[in-house]
């Protein structure tokens, strides 16, 4: 259909506006390149009728890559889901096979998700001949889709609730004993614990009031005890003092 390759480019730029620019505008535009809207059209017709019953040229790499994709995805129950589109077009500059993107079913907002196989991207970026798929979400779109779905928000919330930012923070009360507190986290962390602190000296009421917020099980204070360090349960509010060298082997009890 389009003769010359140096044309593939602006067919490629015309077919991504398919759907959404006037028939007249589109038929103008494939005029100049030799063919018609209504010839594209029926070979999409015509190739999507071709890959939904299996009935694809296996001298056709190119749609037999698509066919045997989508068998695969029709064997794992996921045909539903699919709709072969042949006018989605998506980064000329490296993709170099099957791009896809995701959607919701109202189709509300934009895709979701997007990508496909681009096999000569890494050897140009890094010089190593490796193959590739791989995709990109878009942040806000996510969230409008699950703010509009009532179940997706409704299992977002009762996972955020039952989720807890840091396991243990520390209450720097003495400004002193930092340096204390900051190769403790380093200990902490390294054990896996999630622990948060204060940046900034800030007075020992709000920081409880932050552990609080964050969902900390205990909170360590480094203060005029030292070298104990003052262990609070935040739940029942049980203190207890031990000493600094104590804490790792201790917190397997109080977490």
């Amino acid at each position: 259909m389009i003769p010359h390759l140096q044309t593939q480019t602006e067919f490629f730029q015309i077919l991504d506006k398919f759907a959404q620019e006037p028939e007249d505008l589109i038929n103008d535009r494939l005029t100049r390149l030799n063919t018609s809207f209504a010839d594209v059209r029926d070979f999409i017709k015509t190739t999507k009728e071709k890959l939904s019953s299996g009935r694809v040229d296996a001298n056709n790499p190119s749609l037999k890559r698509v066919d045997n994709l989508y068998r695969d995805l029709e064997a794992r129950g996921l045909a539903q889901f699919i709709d072969i589109d042949l006018t989605i077009v998506r980064g000329l500059a490296y993709y170099n096979g099957t791009v896809f993107e995701v959607f919701s079913r109202g189709r509300n907002e934009r895709a979701i998700a997007g990508g496909g196989r681009y096999d000569g991207l890494l050897p140009t970026l890094f010089g190593a001949n490796f193959t590739a798929v791989g995709f990109a979400m878009g942040d806000v779109v996510l969230a409008n889709f699950i703010n509009d779905t009532p179940r997706a928000k409704t299992q977002m919330q009762a996972w955020i609730a039952s989720q807890h930012i840091v396991d243990i923070y520390i209450v720097i009360a003495k400004e002193e004993h930092r340096p204390n507190a900051l190769a403790q986290i380093q200990q902490l962390r390294e054990q896996g614990y999630r622990v948060d602190y204060p940046l900034t000296p800030t007075k020992v009421p709000k920081q409880f009031q932050t552990a609080e917020d964050l969902g900390a099980t205990v909170a360590l204070l480094y203060g005029d005890e030292w070298p104990q360090v003052k262990v609070k349960t935040l739940a029942t509010r049980e203190e207890v003092l031990i000493p600094h060298d104590e804490i790792i082997p201790r917190m397997t009890n109080l977490l």
